[in-house]
C-alpha cells in the first residue's frame, strides 16, 4: 500500500463576448493506493455497522418524502426500524460466526510470489 499526496496547478485562457479571461486552479489529491496483489493478500473484513445503517436511514428519509400520510408515515418508520434491526442482527451474526472462520482460513494462507497462487498451509 502506498500513500498518495499530490498537488496540481493549472491556468487557462479564454476568449468570449466579454473579452479575454484568465483563470487558474489548484487541486490536491490525498489517499491510499493498493495493488491487486495487496488486495488479494488482505485479511477478510468484518461487516460494518455505521455506513449501511446510514444508507438505510437515508433510503427511508427519501421514501418518507414520497410516501406521506396518516398510514404510510408510520409504515415507513416501522420498515426503517425493522430493516435497521435486521441488518444489525445479520452483521453481528456474520462478525461473530462467519468472520472468525474466514480470518482463520486467511491466517493459514500463503501467496506464491512467483505465480500468485494462494494456498493453505
Amino acid at each position: 500500500m502506498s500513500d498518495v499526496n499530490t498537488t496540481s496547478r493549472s491556468v487557462g485562457v479564454g476568449i468570449g463576448r466579454g473579452g479575454l479571461a484568465v483563470g487558474g486552479g489548484k487541486t490536491k489529491t490525498q489517499g491510499t493506493s493498493q495493488t491487486v496483489a495487496s488486495q488479494k493478500a488482505a485479511p477478510p473484513a468484518k461487516k460494518p455497522y455505521l455506513k449501511p445503517l446510514l444508507y438505510i436511514f437515508l433510503a427511508m428519509v427519501v421514501a418518507g418524502l414520497f410516501l406521506t400520510g396518516p398510514v404510510l408515515g408510520p409504515v415507513v418508520s416501522l420498515v426503517w426500524l425493522g430493516a435497521s434491526i435486521a441488518y444489525i442482527i445479520a452483521a453481528r451474526k456474520h462478525n461473530s460466526e462467519v468472520w472468525p472462520q474466514l480470518y482463520a482460513q486467511w491466517d493459514r494462507s500463503f501467496v506464491c510470489n512467483r505465480c500468485s497462487h494462494t494456498f493453505q498451509a
